[in-house]
């Protein structure tokens, strides 16, 4: 009997999680489909027993695991680049191994919403945040402003991305359009999802289904919440990267420069704030396009601006 290929491929890179993936696979294993589908481990020689739990795994469901390791540390970007080029399905979903789905009927929602609307590239669920232990940190993900458009690429640009990449499926005939995986290691992106979904939402309309379908982990280690203030900054520095290399592809959309910049400029100072990094506040303060009464107080005063915020709170 002939094989029938996966619809869809699910990517799960993995590094030192052997507390978490179980979890993570168990609600894959979970999934009601009426279609095929693949998991794909990649262990980036992990150091814990994460190895061994997803050989074990592999072994058990050899129809829908399969698995691959390593003998030296490749990187995130490394990792995903072996999965999809090992990927057989039409579809991409992402599931790092310290999230996990939360709904059975996850897979089934999306690719019938993208089987049905071929002019979509990506869709989402929504989610909940998680803490290490599981325990639930914040509702939803996505502000009304964000999950009423179909147009996502303006609203991604200036930090503002979707977080949890558990929740999007994505068609991977646009990511080998549109995607340079090579640029992505070459260019040491620190993320694989801010760069994949700004480049694909340029090019196709994407849809937040309001279900809270996944559940994302903010740990302590996470790159984008790390308590570390140097690594922290590093990681934005890292976004901001990302985004002059597609805006230097696809341009800004409409969004005029000034505003991109005010963006990229209160992202800064709401870092340098809750961090308590006075001159790294005035000098993003200074670099503001003043609009409101407040924003003009932070401009030509910020030193007044930042210690009266610290007073307050």
């Amino acid at each position: 009997m002939k094989k029938i290929s996966p619809l869809v491929s699910i990517l799960m890179p993995t590094y030192n999680h052997e507390k978490y993936i179980s979890q993570a696979i168990e609600s894959v294993l979970a999934q009601k489909t009426d279609y095929p589908y693949e998991l794909l481990i990649h262990d980036d020689c992990s150091t814990d027993s994460t190895l061994a739990i997803a050989q074990n795994y592999a072994t058990k469901y050899p129809d829908k695991i399969k698995f691959f390791t390593e003998k030296e540390n490749q990187g995130l970007m490394k990792s995903y680049k072996r999965l999809i080029e090992q990927s057989k399905g039409k579809y991409l979903a992402i599931l790092e191994s310290d999230d996990y789905w939360l709904d059975k009927n996850k897979l089934q929602i999306q690719i019938d919403f993208l089987e049905s609307n071929p002019d979509y590239g990506i869709v989402a669920s929504d989610i909940i945040t998680i803490d290490d232990e599981g325990n639930e940190i914040k509702k939803g993900g996505f502000n009304k402003e964000k999950a009423l458009t179909d147009f996502w690429y303006t609203k991604l640009l200036g930090l503002s991305g979707f977080e949890g990449a558990c929740a999007i499926i994505f068609r991977k005939e646009l990511f080998f359009k549109y995607c340079n995986i090579n640029d992505y290691i070459d260019l040491r992106f620190k993320t694989f999802d801010h760069p994949t979904w700004l480049s694909i939402s340029y090019h196709s309309k994407c849809k937040v289904i309001p279900n809270i379908l996944a559940a994302y982990r903010h740990t302590s280690t996470s790159l984008s919440n790390n308590i570390l203030f140097e690594k922290h900054i590093d990681f934005i520095l890292n976004i901001i990267g990302i985004e002059k290399y597609i805006i230097e592809k696809y341009g800004l959309n409409g969004m005029t420069q000034y505003e991109y910049n005010n963006r990229i400029a209160f992202m800064i100072i709401g870092k340098a704030l809750k961090f308590h990094k006075i001159d790294l506040f005035c000098e993003y303060a200074k670099r503001l396009t003043p609009i409101s009464l407040k924003q003009k107080i932070m401009h030509f005063f910020p030193h007044l601006y930042y210690w009266q915020f610290v007073l307050r709170h």
